[in-house]
């Protein structure tokens, strides 16, 4: 696999949280050129902030109006 940021050689990576009591760890790719660390959560973290500038520089709120996701409805009383 080619890093995103300098197309080095990325190899399969087991990182673990050394401040963890626990035996934590998670799989992803580390570049032997540059360092970067990627896996999937980072890659989704990444994509969901690339989504949200996007949308500041089109001068869209970061989500809907809260009015938007409601349902629309009609409340009537009911006659005691």
């Amino acid at each position: 696999m080619n890093c995103p940021r300098c197309a080095g050689l990325a190899v399969s990576d087991y990182s673990t949280d050394q401040q963890a009591s626990l035996s934590s760890g998670f799989h992803g790719w580390r570049c032997v050129n540059c360092g970067m660390i990627s896996d999937d959560v980072i890659r989704e973290n990444q994509l969901t902030a690339l989504a949200l500038m996007k949308r500041r520089r089109q001068g869209l709120p970061r989500s809907p109006d809260r009015a938007q996701m409601l349902p629309l409805c009609r409340c009537v009383p009911r006659s005691g």
